[in-house]
């Protein structure tokens, strides 16, 4: 009974942002479903989780039984693609050189993470988006710089659009500050790791970059977070 009670006054969750502002989990920083669920709670459309060492699938089917069933369609992971399908997640993210996994169906986007033009030229075509890194020094990994300038990156975006490319996310060291450029440079969405996750309030940090992203045309929320 104080469950169903408790069920009732529990606040409905805020409409999705954008899934183009997309949240990586951190390799090298703790992160938990806990913190997931109060992100998505507030609105993050897409969570792409980054391989875990010595998870296997009971690991990863641990994880999404702590995450409410409505949220899995935001979900797409780095590793087991067998589990996307099952779990009917929202995608699977791919390597560099990679191959499509056999009978892939469109419903389950696929991704990769690249590093140069060459990597981005060959991603397979049934590729959703791609990311572009590091575009900014990273907020978490020490060195981790770019090895491009912005201007560079601005005409990579705009040949591989020319060339009929697909989405293409800036990713590296992306924070409030500069999210505003990322779109200044022609990228079709950002994605951020450290700026959310050392954050000491992380769905704050999360909604942050979403406002610098969006400006005037932010989500309205319906509570404070």
């Amino acid at each position: 009974m104080l469950k169903f009670l408790k069920g009732l006054f529990k606040s409905e969750p805020e409409a999705p942002a954008p899934d183009n502002l997309v949240l990586f989990t951190p390799t090298r920083t703790a992160w938990d479903a806990k913190t997931v669920v109060k992100l998505f709670d507030a609105g993050l459309g897409r969570l792409h989780v980054q391989s875990v060492r010595d998870w296997n699938v009971r690991q990863y089917e641990a994880f999404l039984q702590q995450v409410p069933e409505v949220f899995w369609d935001r979900i797409v992971l780095e590793e087991q693609p067998d589990l996307v399908l099952s779990r009917k997640l929202a995608g699977f993210q791919m390597l560099p050189g990679d191959r499509i996994p056999p009978r892939w169906p469109k419903a389950a986007a696929l991704s990769m993470k690249c590093h140069s033009y060459d990597e981005m030229r060959s991603t397979p075509k049934g590729c959703r988006y791609v990311f572009l890194s590091p575009l900014f020094p990273s907020v978490s990994k020490r060195d981790y710089v770019p090895q491009r300038t912005h201007r560079e990156f601005q005409v990579i975006v705009e040949r591989w659009r020319a060339e009929g490319g697909c989405p293409v996310y800036g990713l590296g060291g992306i924070t409030p500050q500069n999210a505003a450029r990322v779109r200044e440079l022609g990228f079709d969405g950002m994605a951020f790791i450290g700026s959310v996750w050392e954050h000491p309030k992380p769905v704050q940090a999360f909604l942050e970059l979403e406002r610098a992203w969006s400006g005037k045309d932010a989500r309205k929320l319906k509570r404070k977070h």
